[in-house]
């Protein structure tokens, strides 16, 4: 079983797309949920609401995987890259905005909810 992360997106098909962007691999999507696999760290479940991050249930682990190490960090969900100069490129290719914040990149999914994305 694997720790699972709820993240509340207002539509699930804009955080599913916003997420994927970042390197998560969409495992499912059902009404009223959206399943999304990193290549390392917790799952991340997506669920119609006005925004939020809580620790969900545990779920068994599909076998497919993205790419992205995803953490939970003060809060915040935080995505380990080993180069932030690439991400740069695979943000502006999705037409992501971010901010520039010293040694990460901080954006805004589809909820409002903060993402920092990081070397690590």
């Amino acid at each position: 079983m694997s720790e699972t992360l709820v993240v509340y997106v207002p539509d699930l098909g804009q955080g599913a797309s916003f997420y994927q962007a970042l390197g998560l691999a969409l495992e499912e999507l059902v009404p009223g949920e959206a399943l999304l696999v990193p290549g390392e760290g917790p799952l991340l479940l997506l669920r119609p609401g006005t925004g939020g991050v809580e620790r969900g249930p545990s779920r068994p682990r599909p076998e497919g995987q993205g790419f992205a190490r995803l953490r939970l960090e003060e809060g915040r969900l935080s995505f380990l890259v080993e180069s932030l100069a690439h991400e740069r490129l695979r943000l502006a290719k999705y037409g992501l905005a971010y901010r520039e914040a010293g040694d990460h990149l901080l954006l805004f999914d589809p909820g409002g909810n903060p993402v920092v994305v990081r070397e690590g």
